[in-house]
């Protein structure tokens, strides 16, 4: 059968995760990118990565490859192509884009001229025209649009592929959802964390926090081997009726019936949320995946958990003495962003629950990095935090993840009782690698070089003084304060010594020696506040003894200088002005104002 190149896109942070499940179903020549894995097999394997990938987005297999500087050049290149090969004549058609390029800035218009394209190569060739489908398309195309150097080399182009979207809709929809809450988590991040965390199904799993139950429910595929897309209505593949990639039926029915991959499942999966309606819904989705004898429900508040549920498989292991599992727990909890919460108060019972009552257990948490301000109530101050500051527990693996445009991080805390220094002091040590540590991996890592732009043409800094760059002179201890001249007595202007100080610097800032040159600006024989100057007050002094200038007896604000009870010239008296209660029924104008003769007329063009 013949082999081709297919490329799986995903989410930032779970490329090395996807690697892992395509080589384990048959996929060559793996190479990890940014979002995606690029891996060579044929059309069976094109089937089954649509129906066994939990952490791909999408399917694509590549037709063609060429370079474009504009959208003119775009239209020509895609008009080039034999689109007879991939959609039939009356064929619905779509067109989804990635484009990450300076010299198509809009999107939009990349897809109509590329649509325009096709549209153009059926009329020349005497065939109907394709329609484009907003939903449901028969041929789903993906055109992706990028800077990479090699292109920019050729004539500043850029690197422009076309894909057959074999998976339709997006691969997170798996369609065993049938009731939804605020804020889901994707299938697609919750089966990536799930796999990071090292999830086999060797152990018991809850999720205090469980919303829709998607944690739940990915839990249990992952824990019985079963194909993440065996809920799909169908796929995009199914669509296609031409060429070498037209359905195979038969070989599509024999992969879907097969089901000698599934494995028994002995432990148990405990789910709990402290909305009721959120739990009717999980119950819902669990009973439509056929999933409900592995899965326990419950309406409880995680700041009421007592113990840490235990499955009857783990309780019989205890029994006859044997070491079982630790449990794994694992939860989203909100963080303030889509569903409102007192993120602080939250996450110190977190973090106090987890410790007190999951003794011996693994959890898993993934939060927002964003900060929120919190408030001292004892001081007023306001500080910045994240939500995971609060909980006070030493997180032992740290990853970035996104969850639905959020930057997030996911944490994982090994709970044990007393201080860490103890835990330590006992040979203890936490484990800091996660199941797709980048460091052990073992698949050839490709990201496309970026174009550097514009060349700076200009003198580069070699890292020594030159006095012919213009440059902001750096701020030292004593710049601005010191001077290459003097002043003298008699105004003449001297060079100062080389090495010497300020002839400014070595005078007392306030030295009474020190008098104005040939300049009186205030008071008699030019002394602005000096004995006998009568300007201010007895004796040249602005607030003396007898020559005060507010209050009684020229004291402003003193002992019987109160401002309360003094009189004016007119002999009126000051009182504080009682607050004035506030009347709705005051009208906000005097009685006697006419708001007709204050309105614009709009409908007088004179006015």
């Amino acid at each position: 059968m013949e082999k081709f190149q297919i490329v799986a896109k995903t989410l930032a942070g779970l490329e090395e995760i996807l690697a892992k499940e395509i080589e384990t179903l048959g996929g060559v020549n793996i190479v990890v990118g940014t979002r995606m894995v690029s891996f060579v097999g044929d059309k069976e394997l094109l089937y089954k990565a649509n129906l066994w990938l939990r952490t791909a987005l999408r399917v694509l297999k590549p037709i063609e490859r060429f370079q474009a500087a504009d959208p003119d050049e775009l239209y020509n290149c895609v008009k080039a192509i034999d689109w007879s090969k991939y959609v039939a004549e009356g064929q619905t058609i779509a067109i989804d884009n990635t484009i990450f390029s300076e010299n198509f800035r809009n999107s939009r218009y990349a897809i109509y001229r590329t649509k325009d394209a096709i549209c153009d190569w059926f009329v020349e060739h005497g065939m109907k025209r394709p329609k484009v489908a907003v939903a449901s398309a028969d041929v789903q195309l993906n055109l992706h649009i990028a800077d990479t150097a090699e292109a920019q080399e050729n004539g500043g182009k850029s690197e422009c592929q076309i894909s057959l979207d074999s998976s339709g809709e997006p691969l997170y929809k798996r369609g065993y959802k049938e009731q939804l809450t605020d804020a889901p988590i994707s299938e697609v991040l919750a089966a990536g964390i799930l796999l990071k965390a090292g999830w086999d199904g060797e152990r018991d799993l809850f999720d205090p926090m469980c919303g829709s139950g998607t944690f739940l429910i990915e839990a249990a595929l992952i824990a019985t081997n079963t194909p993440a897309g065996l809920y799909r209505k169908g796929f995009g593949f199914q669509r296609w009726t031409v060429g070498n990639m037209a359905y195979d039926e038969e070989m599509w029915q024999n992969l879907y019936d097969d089901d000698s991959q599934e494995r028994e499942f002995k432990f148990h999966i405990f789910g709990a949320d402290v909305s009721k309606v959120a739990i009717e819904a999980t119950r819902e989705n669990v009973r439509a995946a056929g999933l409900s004898k592995y899965i326990t429900l419950e309406v409880r508040d995680f700041e009421e958990t007592k113990s840490a549920p235990q499955s009857e498989y783990v309780q019989q292991l205890k029994a006859e003495g044997q070491e079982a599992p630790a449990l794994m727990l694992i939860a989203n909890p909100p963080y303030g962003k889509r569903l409102f919460t007192d993120v602080p108060t939250f996450y110190r019972m977190v973090g106090s629950v987890l410790k007190k009552q999951f003794q011996g257990a693994d959890a898993w948490l993934i939060s927002s990095e964003e900060k929120v301000t919190v408030k001292d109530p004892r001081t007023g101050l306001k500080t910045e935090a994240e939500p995971f500051d609060f909980i006070g527990l030493k997180p032992s693996i740290k990853l970035s993840l996104n969850n639905g445009g959020i930057d997030c991080q996911l944490r994982k805390y090994e709970l044990f009782s007393g201080k860490f220094e103890d835990f330590r002091a006992d040979g203890n040590a936490l484990q800091k690698k996660s199941a797709d540590d980048a460091e052990t991996s073992k698949f050839e890592h490709k990201y496309p070089k970026k174009s550097e732009g514009k060349k700076f043409e200009g003198k580069k800094f070699d890292g020594k003084k030159s006095d012919d760059r213009d440059r902001k002179p750096r701020r030292t201890k004593d710049s601005g304060t010191e001077r290459a001249y003097k002043v003298n007595k008699d105004g003449s202007i001297e060079a100062a010594a080389k090495g010497a100080k300020s002839a400014d610097k070595e005078k007392k800032p306030f030295d009474r020696s020190r008098k104005p040159a040939d300049r009186k600006p205030f008071g008699k024989e030019g002394k602005s506040f000096g004995k006998g100057d009568k300007s201010f007050g007895k004796e040249g002094k602005p607030f003396g003894k007898e020559g005060k200038p507010f209050g009684k007896e020229g004291k402003p604000f003193g002992k019987d200088a109160k401002r309360k009870g003094d009189k004016n010239e007119e002999g009126r008296t000051f009182t504080k002005r009682a607050p004035r209660e506030f009347d709705p029924n005051r009208s906000m104008f005097g009685d006697d104002f006419d708001m007709s003769k204050h309105v614009l007329d709009f409908s007088n063009p004179e006015k």
